[in-house]
Order: C-alpha cells, then sequence, then structure tokens
C-alpha cells in the first residue's frame, strides 16, 4: 500500500497543472477630453497643430490595448479618448506622457466612466478594403 501511495504521489506530482493564465488586473475606463492648451496656435486649424507625436502616442496605446478609440471633435476644436488604465493615478500618468499635453498644445480633464450599456459590436466600424 505504501507503495503505491508513493508512485500515486510521484505521478502525481508528474501531471503538470492546468495552465492558467495570469490574472488579468481589473481596468477601469476613463475618458480624456482634450481641448486646446497654451501653446495652441490661435487661428491654426486642428490638422495644422503640432500633433504628430500625440496621434502616434495614442494610436499605440490602442495597439496595446490600454486604449479602446480616440480622436478629434466633428466641426470643433478638441477630443477625446477612451483609455483603460487600473485606477486614476495610472490614467493621470498615461495623460502626463502624452506629448500633447507635455508640450501644451493640448490641455485635458479625466472623467473616469462606467457604461451601463455596451455593444458586443466594435465601437469604429473597420473600413473596407
Amino acid at each position: 500500500m505504501r507503495r503505491f501511495l508513493l508512485c500515486f504521489l510521484l505521478v502525481l506530482a508528474a501531471v503538470p497543472a492546468a495552465a492558467q493564465p495570469p490574472a488579468e488586473p481589473a481596468r477601469e475606463l476613463f475618458l480624456f477630453l482634450f481641448r486646446p492648451g497654451p501653446a495652441w496656435v490661435a487661428g491654426r486649424p486642428m490638422h495644422q497643430q503640432d500633433l504628430r507625436a500625440h496621434g502616434a502616442y495614442h494610436a499605440a496605446l490602442v495597439r496595446e490595448g490600454r486604449a479602446a478609440a480616440g480622436g478629434g471633435y466633428v466641426g470643433m476644436e478638441g477630443g477625446m479618448a477612451i483609455v483603460r488604465a487600473a485606477d486614476l493615478a495610472e490614467a493621470e500618468a498615461i495623460l502626463a506622457a502624452d506629448p500633447a499635453i507635455a508640450n501644451g498644445v493640448f490641455a485635458a480633464e479625466i472623467r473616469q466612466w462606467r457604461p451601463r450599456f455596451h455593444s458586443d459590436r466594435p465601437l469604429v466600424e473597420a473600413a473596407p478594403r
């Protein structure tokens, strides 16, 4: 009986445990509400402002899964981004690292957002190729 128990324990130890994915930290949603900042050039449309690095930064956030969407308002200056972060401190750090915030072209407010209604459809439909 002892031998059987010892063999059973050795076999059990050799069987790999079911792979568990690492626990994903809870992600909250935050809205970044952008408006012209102190370095905004008055009279110049948004597409002529110094926003190239800002656009690249937000495109990287989307690729990394840290942002869901972002873009400019239609017919007015400024824009919005929907960002995923563990908490307000992380959202503030993401915003502070935005080149348009750092260089003053944009100023922004952060709002934590908990949607009550959502669809399984993508927020933005992919353009046909």
